[in-house]
């Protein structure tokens, strides 16, 4: 009998080691609950575990995008993105992760079967858990501490806006329900000391309470009001910025969503013997920029995906039909100064409704332009004041926000500002302001805060 259980497990052995090691491996649990399946055997000395199992038990939100072998991991205003691999053997290769655009140091995700595993401790971490090892019990401990929350109202009339900060990250769900014009966020595993209400210019009322275990926040929107809100870090946890705008005669109070806005970011760079590492550096930005818009509901395109800066004619062409435009350039400015300019000022207004006109005609001429899109553009009107507003607005929100000194905004015929018809912005920043990690943090909350307002604050 002896004999027979030996020749069983000489036999069973090379079929367990094709199996996920994750089966016999460290065992590993998030916040007092076990994730299945990790292993250190993919990269030895490193801990990996299912992504959709690790982002459920951390409470983020997961994204697997195979044409550009990516993962990423979205929670409490952090973005990290991994490289996915199919072969482990190639997941420490460097520029593998990326944490709001910045890049990390750690192995990639590693594709096994159709189920991509990600690195538990890099991952983890960088969306503010804490992480250690207990190797007597070979577990793997990932704690991810609950929130509290804070509520401050800021500014007034047009630009008041209510402040959430949370210690800690924490998922955070909404809903708008448009009949009765109420917001509702929810802060999940969260804590609130005392329970806060504000009355506001935009809003009848908000109040912030605990709701079992969690923490609600609901705000009664004034009735020709309506709410956009973004997620930004902010030290160990993050703050939900919830702006108001006013809506048009007749539209319901409803957020912002991808397919009402259209956002075009134009990463365009410097110039002299520093421009290609200037080209980077917009690009990051736009990144940084475009990853957090589209987490709150817009559709954000950039004019280049890399180091390639494609013509003027081409990039103001990818503006045509777009709610906002804006053009990234590197200049030498001091830090801590921007430089806004919008589009106007051409030798006659002929002049500029033929370079608009000739950007539209360009996209038309695309195959995949939908019929609806199409009509937008053949009925195309030029809005100048649009963007003049947009650009006052832009200037307005770096300075109260982001604490800028602003040059402008200047009205100027930028070239690759005309496939926009008015509605596109170029702003110039200095090297150093660029290297900000957290620049393309602000930028994407002020720009969301801008197209919500359309462009309507002092």
């Amino acid at each position: 009998m002896l004999g027979r259980r030996v020749v069983l497990l000489l036999l069973l052995a090379p079929i367990m080691a094709l199996l996920p090691a994750g089966l016999a491996q460290p065992l590993l649990v998030v916040n007092g609950v076990e994730v299945a399946e990790a292993t250190n055997a993919l990269v030895p000395g490193t801990a990996y575990a299912p992504a959709a199992g690790l982002a459920q038990a951390l409470g983020a939100r997961l994204d697997v995008d195979g044409p550009s072998q990516r993962v990423t991991l979205t929670l409490g205003g952090r973005i990290v993105q991994l490289r996915l691999v199919e072969d482990a053997s190639r997941a420490a290769l460097g520029e593998a992760v990326r944490v709001d655009g910045v890049p990390r140091d750690g192995p990639a995700a590693v594709l096994v079967g159709v189920e991509p595993f990600v690195p538990v401790k890099v991952s983890a971490e960088a969306l503010g858990a804490r992480v250690s090892f207990v190797p007597e019990r070979s577990q793997v401990i990932v704690l991810v501490p609950r929130a509290s929350i804070s509520a401050q109202l800021e500014g007034s009339g047009p630009s008041e806006r209510l402040v959430l900060r949370a210690s800690a990250p924490t998922s955070v769900s909404s809903f708008l329900n448009e009949a009765v014009q109420t917001l509702q966020l929810r802060f999940e595993r969260s804590d609130l000391r005392v329970a806060q209400s504000f009355e506001g210019d935009a809003f009848v009322r908000a109040d912030v309470v605990p709701s079992r275990g969690d923490v609600d926040v609901r705000i009664q929107l004034a009735p020709d009001m309506r709410a956009n809100w973004i997620e930004m870090p902010d030290g160990r946890g993050f703050v939900v910025v919830v702006s108001f705008a006013r809506t048009t005669p007749g539209e319901p109070a409803r957020a912002p969503v991808a397919e009402r806005a259209r956002l075009v970011l134009d990463p365009a760079g410097g110039s002299g013997p520093a421009a290609d590492q200037a080209a980077a550096l917009t690009l990051e930005v736009a990144r940084t920029a475009a990853q957090r818009l589209e987490r709150a509901g817009y559709e954000v395109e950039l004019t280049r995906p890399g180091p390639a800066l494609p013509a003027v004619a081409e990039r103001a062409a990818s503006g045509t039909g777009a709610r906002f435009f804006l053009t990234l350039q590197q200049a030498d400015l001091a830090p801590g100064t921007l430089r806004i300019y919008h589009l106007g000022d051409a030798a006659d207004l002929d002049a500029l409704e033929d370079a608009v006109r000739f950007n539209a005609e360009a996209v038309l001429r695309r195959p995949e332009t939908d019929g609806v899109r199409r009509q937008v553009l053949l009925d195309l009107v030029i809005d100048l004041g649009l963007g003049a507003r947009y650009a006052a607005a832009l200037a307005s929100e770096m300075r109260q926000a982001g604490g800028y000194q602003v040059d402008g905004p200047r009205a100027a015929p930028v070239a690759v500002l005309t496939g926009a018809a008015g509605r596109g912005v170029l702003l110039e920043v200095s090297a150093a302001d660029l290297r900000d990690p957290g620049f393309g943090q602000l930028l994407a909350a002020v720009i969301a805060t801008v197209v919500a307002s359309g462009g309507m604050l002092p």
